[in-house]
């Protein structure tokens, strides 16, 4: 019996669990995906043959969704990307951040709502390269788009971004924020769309 009764309780203990960890959010406001190729740049960050406006900066993006490295030193180019694997090419600004070891990777582009609405804006995300100093696994990272209030079902106007693992696959969405002590993007509310 009570064999019985601790089975069931573990049982009951795991499937709570994993509906927690369902319920954390595998889903953001907007659906995106970084594509393969750009994942593969973390790789070998380093300008393509066809890149322009080849500089030296610490900056990237803008508005909310901009990062400021802190190194004016940072390698930027810019370069048609593949930018979410679907084979719609953009033009896509990119900073190589050397001493952090993430690329970072900005574009103002068409983006599709979970729910469906195409909407127009700018995608910033941080790939992990190999030795990066938050010891991250190489080709994961995170994306960031900012939200007017309801756009995209946006309960609040701010930063909506997911991290993903190495595989592109999605591991939390919600409500983000860039953190420019570490230079990288936290989810500070999970949310589901």
């Amino acid at each position: 019996m009570t064999r019985s009764v601790f089975s069931l309780s573990l049982l009951f203990v795991l499937l709570a669990g994993a509906n927690a960890c369902m319920a954390q959010g595998a889903t953001g406001p907007v659906v995106f995906q970084a594509g393969a190729d750009l994942q593969k740049k973390s790789l070998s960050p380093s300008p393509a043959a066809n890149a322009t406006k080849q500089s030296k900066q610490a900056v990237i993006g803008r508005g909310k969704t901009m990062i400021d490295t802190g190194d004016p030193k940072n390698a930027f180019w810019s370069e048609p990307v593949d930018l979410d694997g679907a084979g719609n090419v953009v033009n896509v600004d990119m900073l190589w951040d050397s001493s952090s070891k993430i690329l970072y990777a900005f574009a103002h582009t068409n983006l599709r709502c979970s729910h469906g609405k195409m909407i127009e804006g700018d995608v910033l995300i941080g790939l992990y390269a190999k030795k990066n100093f938050l010891g991250k696994s190489v080709g994961s990272g995170w994306w960031v788009v900012s939200l007017a209030q309801d756009q995209c079902q946006a309960p609040i106007a701010g930063l909506y971004g997911c991290k993903f693992d190495s595989y592109g696959s999605i591991l939390a969405c919600g409500r983000a924020e860039l953190d420019a002590r570490i230079n990288d993007m936290a989810i500070v509310e999970s949310t589901r769309f």
